[in-house]
Order: C-alpha cells, then sequence, then structure tokens
C-alpha cells in the first residue's frame, strides 16, 4: 500500500501508469520480503524505537530538574506528572516487545541450529529462514534491552522523587516552629495581618487590572452572570435527584426499610449531597480560566477555595449517608437519633474548621505571608478542632451515660457499645496534641487533628460502604427464591451460589478498607511510608551485631504484630463463619481448615513482623538449630503434641463432633488445637488430653465412619419355650422402634445353651449411636411387656430374676412358710440396689450404649 505522501503522485498518473506503479511496488515488497531487508523492524518496533529518543530525553531532564535545590511539594508534583506517562509507555512497549521476542526464539529453536561443517548440506531455503530469525532476535533484543534500561532509570528517578517528597514533608512535620504559649507568636501574626490585608487588597487591584485588559465590563459582568447560572442549575439538579429519594425514604412512614433499600438510599444520598457544590465550584473556576480571567496568583487561591468547599461539601454528604441525622429509618450505623445527631454537628464543625484555614493556608502561601501568620493559623486550627473534640466526646459519653442508666434497654446498650472504645483514644490523643502544640511542632499538631477528623469521616464512610457490600451479596442472596434464581440461572447450587456472594463480599470491603486507609493516610503529601520514615527519625536507636534497631522499629513491629494477629483471627473466624459453614464440608473438616488459617496467618503475622525490626530469619534459623539438641530433650513432649496436632488436623481420624472413647474417658470432641484435644464428656466436664496419646495410643471412635451403632440386648429363656416365638418377638419389638434400622434388618441369635435357660441375642442397628441406650432401654420395656403377654417363661439366673412370667427365688431357696406373698413376684433389695460390677461404663454415660460396637 502506498504511503499518503505519494497518493496524491499516483493520482495524477494516468490510469495505465498508476497500474504500471502499484505492480510495481508489489513486487518490490515481495522481494524484500524474501532479501536480507527482512531483519528490519517491524513497524510497531520502529515506532517503539523513535518514542524511545522521546522518552529518554523526558527522563533526562526530569533527572537533571530533580538535582536542583529549593523545589516544593508542587515542583516534585509537577515533575512526577512528567514522569508518570513516560513509565506508563515503556511498560507497555516491554508488554508488547517480550511476547514477539518470545516467539521468533522459539521459531529459531524449532529450526535448530547450524550443522557443523562435516555434516550433509542443508536446504538453502532453511538457512536463509534461519539467518531471517537470527536478525529480528538480534534487532528486537536490542530494541528491547534499551526499553528496559530506560524504563529503569525512570524507576529509579519516581523513587527518588518518592524520597525528596517524603524527605520534605518530614521535615516539614517535624520543623520546631513557635510554641503555642510564646507571645512572640501571636504578637508577630497580629504584626503580619496588616500586611497581608494590603496584599489582598494588591491582588485584588490587579486582578481587577488583569481582566479589564482582557475583556470589557460587559464581558465579565456577563461571565459572572454566567457562574452563577451554572451554579443555580447544578443545585436545582440535584434537588430534583434528591426528591425521589427523599419521597422513597417517606413512603410506608408505618414501615421499615429493608436492608438493602436502606443501604441503597444512603449511599445514593451521600453522592447526591457531596458530589453538587464541588462540582459547581470547579466548573466556574474552569469557566473563567477558559476566558483568561484568572491570573495564576488568583487561580491558586480559587482552587483552594475549591478545596476548602470540596472538605466541607463531600465530608457532609458522607456523614448525611451513614448517620442519616434526623432519618433513622435508613441509618445504616447502629446508633441512636441523639448520638447521630451529636456527631454529625460536631464533626460538621471540625470540616468547616478544617476547610477555612486550608483555604487561609492557600492565601498565605499565594501572598507570601509571614512565617509566624501561617503558624499561628496552624495552631488555632488544631486548638479549635481539639476544642470541638473535647466537646464531642463529653456530650456523646453524657448521651451515652444516660441511656445506660434511663432504663430503656437494648437502645441505650446498642448505642454505648460502639462508643465505649473510642473515648480513651480520643482523650490520649487530644493530649498528645496539646503536648506537641507546647513543644512548638505547630505543624505536626495540626497533621494530627486534621487526620483525626478526617479518620472519623472516613470510619463512616467505610461502615456505610461494608453495609451497601453486606446489602448487595450476603442479605439479598442468603437463601430465598432470589438466590435459588441466581443458581438456576448459573446451573449451581444454592450453597455455591452463597459462597461466591460471602467471598466477593469479603474482598469488596477489604478494597474498601484500603481504599479508606489511603484517603486518610495517603494524602496531603503523606502516606504510611511517611509515618515510618518520622518513627525511624524521632526515635533512638541501637546496634545487635550488625543490625541498627530503632525504637520505632520497635514499636512499628509490635503494633504491625498486634493489628496481624487481630487481622489473622478476624479472618480466621470469618471464614468459620462465614465461607465454610455454606460449603459441603462436613464440621471436623471446617474445624481443620479454620485452624490451620489461623495459625498460618499468625506464623506469617509473626515473620513479617521480625523481619520489620530487622532481624533476618536465616539466622534465627541457624540459632535454632544450635540450641534444638538442648532445647529439644526439655520440649520433647510439646513438639510432638504439636506433630500430632498437625497429623489430626491433616488427616482427621478424629473430628470435631466425634464421640470417642480414650484412656477410660469417653464424650464429644469440641476442640482440636495443635497441642491438645478437649473433650467434653456425658456429665458436662470438659477434659483436655494431649494430642499424642490420639496419635499414638487406642482411641475408640463411634462416629468416624458414620453416626450408626449396634445395640444388643441379651435374654435368657426356659428350655420349654418356643425359639421361633422368642425369635419372632424379639424381632418385631425391634421392628416397632422407630430408631432401628431396617437395613441393616434386625437379627436374633441363639448364643448358648445354658444349664437352665437358652440364651438369646437380639442385635440391631440405631441410626445414631447417642441414642443407643435410649433405644436398648425400650427395647428392655418392650420385650419384658411381651415376654409376659407371651407367658415365656424365663428362669432365674444372675442376669435376670424372670422365670415363667413371674419374680422368685432360686430353685435352691425356699419361700417362708409364714409369708403370705411368697407366690407373689418381688425383688431382692440388695441385689437390685447394688449396682453390677461388669457393667460397661458406657451404661452410665447417658448417651451411646454397651451394645455400641
Amino acid at each position: 500500500m502506498a504511503s499518503p505522501a505519494i497518493r496524491p503522485a499516483i493520482g495524477m498518473l494516468p490510469r495505465h501508469g498508476a497500474a504500471l506503479l502499484a505492480v510495481l511496488v508489489f513486487m518490490l515488497l515481495c522481494l524484500l520480503a524474501g532479501g536480507p531487508a527482512a531483519a528490519q523492524l517491524p513497524s510497531d518496533q520502529q515506532s517503539v524505537q523513535e518514542q524511545l529518543i522521546g522518552q529518554r530525553a523526558v527522563v533526562d531532564s526530569v533527572e537533571r530538574a530533580l538535582g536542583r535545590d529549593g523545589l516544593r511539594p508542587g515542583d516534585l508534583d509537577e515533575l512526577r506528572s512528567q514522569l508518570d506517562p513516560v513509565r506508563s509507555q515503556l511498560a507497555n512497549a516491554i508488554s508488547g516487545l517480550e511476547p514477539q521476542l518470545a516467539e521468533l526464539n522459539r521459531r529459531t529453536q524449532e529450526i535448530g541450529i547450524k550443522p557443523a561443517a562435516d555434516a550433509p548440506p542443508e536446504d538453502a531455503s532453511v538457512t536463509q529462514e534461519r539467518d531471517t530469525l537470527l536478525a529480528q532476535v538480534s534487532a528486537l533484543d536490542a530494541v528491547l534491552k534499551q526499553v528496559r534500561l530506560v524504563k529503569l532509570r525512570a524507576d529509579q528517578v519516581a523513587d527518588r522523587i518518592t524520597g525528596r517528597r517524603r524527605a520534605l514533608f518530614t521535615d516539614t512535620l517535624l520543623a520546631r516552629s513557635y510554641s503555642v504559649l510564646n507571645p512572640d507568636l501571636w504578637i508577630s501574626a497580629a504584626t503580619a495581618l496588616p500586611i497581608e490585608g494590603r496584599g489582598i487588597g494588591y491582588l485584588i487591584g490587579d486582578w481587577r487590572a488583569y481582566a479589564d485588559a482582557r475583556m470589557s465590563a460587559v464581558g465579565q459582568m456577563a461571565t459572572a452572570l454566567a457562574g452563577i447560572a451554572i451554579v443555580i442549575v447544578i443545585f436545582v439538579l440535584q434537588f430534583i435527584f434528591a426528591r425521589p429519594l427523599h419521597r422513597a425514604d417517606l413512603a410506608g412512614p408505618g414501615e421499615p426499610l429493608g436492608r438493602l433499600k436502606a443501604t441503597a438510599l444512603s449511599a445514593l444520598t451521600a453522592s447526591l449531597s457531596s458530589a453538587a457544590a464541588p462540582i459547581a465550584t470547579l466548573t466556574v473556576i474552569a469557566l473563567f480560566n477558559s476566558v483568561d480571567l484568572l491570573p495564576p496568583r488568583v487561580n491558586e487561591i480559587a482552587q483552594g477555595f475549591a478545596l476548602a468547599v470540596t472538605i466541607v461539601a463531600v465530608g457532609r454528604g458522607l456523614l448525611i449517608g451513614a448517620l442519616a441525622p434526623g432519618e433513622p429509618r435508613r441509618r445504616v450505623m447502629p446508633v441512636t437519633d441523639d448520638v447521630s445527631a451529636l456527631i454529625y454537628r460536631h464533626a460538621m464543625r471540625g470540616l468547616w474548621i478544617l476547610a477555612v484555614a486550608s483555604a487561609l493556608h492557600t492565601v498565605h502561601r499565594a501572598l507570601v505571608a509571614p512565617l509566624p501568620l501561617t503558624v499561628a493559623t496552624s495552631a488555632i486550627m488544631s486548638i479549635a478542632l481539639i476544642l470541638v473534640a473535647m466537646r464531642g466526646i463529653r456530650a456523646l459519653t453524657a448521651v451515652a451515660d444516660g441511656e445506660e442508666t434511663d432504663g430503656s434497654g437494648e437502645a441505650g446498650t446498642a448505642a454505648a457499645n460502639p462508643l465505649q472504645w473510642i473515648r480513651f483514644p480520643f482523650w490520649v490523643l487530644n493530649a498528645l496534641i496539646i503536648v506537641v502544640l507546647v513543644a512548638g511542632y505547630v505543624s505536626m499538631a495540626s497533621f494530627l487533628s486534621s487526620r483525626a477528623l478526617i479518620a472519623v469521616v472516613m470510619g463512616c464512610t467505610f461502615y456505610l460502604l461494608a453495609a451497601l457490600i453486606n446489602a448487595l451479596f450476603v442479605d439479598s442472596l442468603a437463601g430465598g427464591p432470589r438466590v435459588r434464581s441466581v443458581a438456576k440461572t448459573l446451573g449451581v447450587r444454592p450453597a455455591s451460589v452463597e459462597l461466591l456472594a460471602v467471598l466477593v463480599a469479603g474482598v469488596l470491603k477489604v478494597v474498601a478498607l484500603i481504599a479508606v486507609l489511603l484517603l486518610t493516610f495517603g494524602t496531603f503529601g503523606t502516606s504510611t511510608g511517611d509515618l515510618q520514615d518520622i518513627l525511624n527519625r524521632t526515635t533512638l536507636g541501637f546496634t545487635i551485631g550488625s543490625s541498627i534497631i530503632t525504637v520505632g522499629d520497635v514499636l512499628s513491629a509490635v503494633l504491625f504484630l498486634v493489628i496481624g494477629i487481630i487481622l489473622a483471627r478476624a479472618v480466621q473466624r470469618w471464614v468459620a463463619v462465614a465461607i465454610l459453614p455454606k460449603t459441603s464440608f462436613d464440621t471436623g473438616l471446617q474445624n481443620s481448615i479454620a485452624t490451620i488459617i489461623g495459625y498460618m496467618g499468625s506464623i506469617a503475622v509473626i515473620a513479617m513482623a521480625m523481619g520489620r525490626i530487622g532481624l533476618n530469619l536465616e539466622n534465627i534459623a541457624l540459632v535454632a538449630g544450635a540450641l534444638s539438641v538442648g532445647i529439644g530433650f526439655g520440649l520433647q513432649s510439646i513438639v510432638s503434641n504439636f506433630v500430632s496436632g498437625l497429623i489430626l488436623l491433616a488427616e482427621r481420624p478424629i473430628r470435631v463432633g466425634d464421640t470417642i472413647s480414650v484412656k477410660g474417658e469417653e464424650g464429644y470432641v469440641r476442640r482440636i488445637s495443635v497441642r491438645a484435644t478437649e473433650i467434653e464428656t456425658f456429665d458436662r466436664a470438659a477434659v483436655v488430653i494431649p494430642n499424642s496419646d490420639l496419635i499414638t495410643g487406642m482411641v475408640k471412635n463411634f462416629t468416624h465412619a458414620n453416626t450408626t451403632g449396634r445395640v444388643i440386648v441379651a435374654v435368657n429363656v426356659a428350655y420349654d419355650s418356643d425359639a421361633d416365638e422368642v425369635r419372632d418377638l424379639l424381632v418385631g419389638c425391634a421392628c416397632d422402634h422407630p430408631q432401628v434400622l431396617r437395613s441393616p434388618p434386625p437379627r436374633v441369635f441363639l448364643m448358648a445353651f445354658g444349664d437352665s435357660y437358652l440364651k438369646f441375642e437380639l442385635r440391631c442397628v440405631v441410626a445414631n449411636v447417642d441414642y443407643a441406650l435410649t433405644v436398648k432401654s425400650d427395647l428392655h420395656f418392650a420385650v419384658l411387656e411381651r415376654l409376659k403377654a407371651a407367658r415365656i417363661g424365663i428362669p432365674y439366673t444372675p442376669w435376670n430374676l424372670y422365670r415363667g412370667g413371674r419374680i422368685g427365688p432360686p430353685e435352691n431357696e425356699e419361700p417362708e412358710a409364714d409369708t403370705p406373698e411368697a407366690d407373689e413376684p418381688g425383688v431382692d433389695e440388695t441385689k437390685a440396689d447394688k449396682p453390677k460390677a461388669d457393667t460397661p461404663r458406657a451404661d452410665r454415660r447417658g448417651a451411646a450404649g454397651s451394645g455400641t460396637a
């Protein structure tokens, strides 16, 4: 195909001339495709190589600019904005070229290496193809190496910018200026106020002259009216969109809103309340910039004003969405109306203070105000936020205490508990801010006070997001026709849909938590890495061997360990409560999975916490190996129990809920840990058995394969009894009992010929071995009743006292002559009350019967 540059020339040729030229070009391309020129770079590689020149120039210029002194955060942001697009382009180029190089290498390997000199010659086309591929591989590899080199330099420059920004922020934050108790601060600030006032007057005059030079007064008035009209239209649209939401909230005042509807209304209300004012402000600023009516310094102040408006509007919208003051029906947070109103009112006061301080700082920066005035503004903001926080905590404490003591019941408890644990940390934080202000670190105080306010707003936001996610994925798909419809559509089981919903909800909540943390600690020129840098610079360090450990490292490692353990336990509990019950796994396997996840999470957190303080795990392993010989003898049993616990969790010969008998103790398995197993006996006593006893000893598990169990009922009858009748009678008693299984069927066996009796045994299987003793007792009653009805004789033996349907003495004992009731059934009181010595222990446990095997 002809290039755009020669298309006009072709159009001016005669028709046959153009056709001839096209044929010649086609033939030339065919020749080039088969000749040595085929080693040239394809078009995409050529474009990458051409762009690489400009990308290398951008990296060089940013690196030179980074070497200058006096760079401000805005300058660093500008350099980063120039570098980030280049890094993205380079990454895309690498991701596009690497598959091409891999494909060429694969084709080269398919052709094989060049034959040796003494080998038979190969076909010329194969040699030519190999040479072409090798040339292409060489050229593409060279381009890819150049791109990777420039990408590496760009990443290094980006790291330098990040480090420079963190250092600048840390220096600013830790800069010691004036103590709030120093009178010079307030005197200097008061002296600087008239200076800044005159600067504002000069700025307004310059703005007027700037605008008059670019637009007439009529045009300026029209632009201002257009800006006012834009603001009115945006707020009218907000009212129009918010009105249906208000109607939906008020519809059916006597009916509570569903969780999904309440959270959806709260989220939409928060979005609409947050968007209107910032959009209107930024639109007006864009309008004035489009007609060039804002000089640079005025534009900077306008951007600061937009930031202040955004702080108030977005904060108000998020608080309205989460707290719903005055609208308890759609409130997602478990607080009362009074608590909701108090939090909203005090948080809004703090947001207004923060917004005003932000706007004033922008004015100070644009007018290059004296340092004492800027420090005084930050100090006043911090003091005001402290006062608002203290007043809010006291008011919330009074409301919570009143609800706890006014006899209101559950409402007071529900409102007090979520706020109980935040009182002490807030008092400690306020005390710390006061100490920092007195010490003269005003920047640190303003940072802490503003971040505490932002954390409150972001905490409410995360609660709203978590409630919305749960309502969308967990509550709406927790059983019912909806989950069955989704399962039918997807062709899976309803339990699988519920499990997938819980997993998606968990992932989304983690993403929401990370986003909230980034917005709380990763804005305004700081991040979690900046906090770590602050701790490292403000704490002392000590050396252990070749490792330098600071107190900040230790504190951060301990904090990381505590938070990590809490998160690991939370994940374990979430998996055990929310995910595993929705699977088809049995209870024992669910317990094993949850336990293993908990231990793996704890071990990973401990390892990472040790890494944060600079301890090398390889060195720890060497020390542990050296001490293992001496420690092994003392910890042999503990290690044995630990390994046995892992075997129990993996092999699962014993599961949670099984009925077992070990070392004379019988009961239900309640918990399996890596050291011991807890068994609850039938008399409700908890027995802790080391795991090594369960692995190395003999354990009887009544419910390992299934819950069925065998019951044996022994009956002795006289020799003159009809054996077939006895067998039918016993089988009928078993078949009539609802707990006895029909498969396998009950069987009767003639076990022995005694001295004066025939010994029969009824053997049957019950569905649940826990009810074996109850079934055995019921069968005894039924057999006794039917033997009496059939008048089948039962001789006297040490095991039963029946003879001829009556109870009497042994044959060698004669009834007393003076006993008128000698012929009546009687009981040997002494033998009846004395427990049998050979009675199995299982007969006295109240659950599994002695006949269970």
